[in-house]
């Protein structure tokens, strides 16, 4: 079972594997490979073996497994992050 994700705000949400396939292939990943990279990082939250996971433990799960499989999008992924913290 996928752990539940803890939001910035507090808020509580399931795990998506729809958001995360839709931000990486934003950042430019092909749909193919983010469909492929969301359902490996959806094995990693289930992996975890916890209920809850927060979205900061998520974004940074991303961005190390992007950089293996892209470093421009991981660097795209990254600024963009970076702009919704302002």
């Amino acid at each position: 079972m996928l752990p539940q994700v803890i939001k910035r705000d507090g808020s509580i949400e399931k795990f998506s594997v729809i958001n995360i396939s839709r931000v990486v292939q934003a950042a430019g990943l092909t749909p193919d490979q983010a469909k492929e990279f969301a359902e490996k990082m959806a094995k990693w939250a289930k992996e975890q073996n916890v209920s809850s996971l927060t979205s900061l433990q998520i974004r940074d799960k991303v961005l190390e497994e992007l950089r293996i499989v892209n470093q421009h999008a991981a660097d795209l992924y990254e600024w963009y992050q970076q702009t919704k913290e302002l």
